[in-house]
């Protein structure tokens, strides 16, 4: 079994498939009811073309903010980042220390 929670969906991602999900059931149940509803074909249509507005419009909000979380985590991801390598490179000038060099699995240098 893949552990990486990104593949398998589980943190991060539980929560918006299960919005996702939630949005989808209700367009489709919503739609069904218009359909069946006892309408006029003109009117049946009306209502579908402003739900698909609606929709549509909320779709592209939750999109916006979708891409705004995405681009505020990859800048936190990127200052961790550097934050962890100034912390390393503090600690080696302190200890006077040299990373070790990097080798393959025979041991032989890279």
């Amino acid at each position: 079994m893949n552990e990486n929670p990104q593949v398998n969906g589980t943190p991060g991602g539980s929560g918006s498939s299960i919005a996702m999900g939630f949005v989808l059931g209700a367009v489709m149940g919503a739609g069904i009811a218009l359909l069946l509803a006892p309408a006029s074909g003109r009117e049946t249509r009306g209502r579908l073309a402003n739900a698909g507005r609606r929709l549509g419009g909320a779709a592209l909000d939750k999109l916006d903010q979708a891409r705004t979380t995405v681009t505020d985590l990859k800048q936190d991801a990127k200052s961790a980042l550097e934050a962890g390598r100034e912390a390393f490179e503090q600690g080696q000038k302190s200890h006077g220390q040299r990373p070790a060099p990097r080798t393959d699995l025979q041991g032989q240098p890279l």
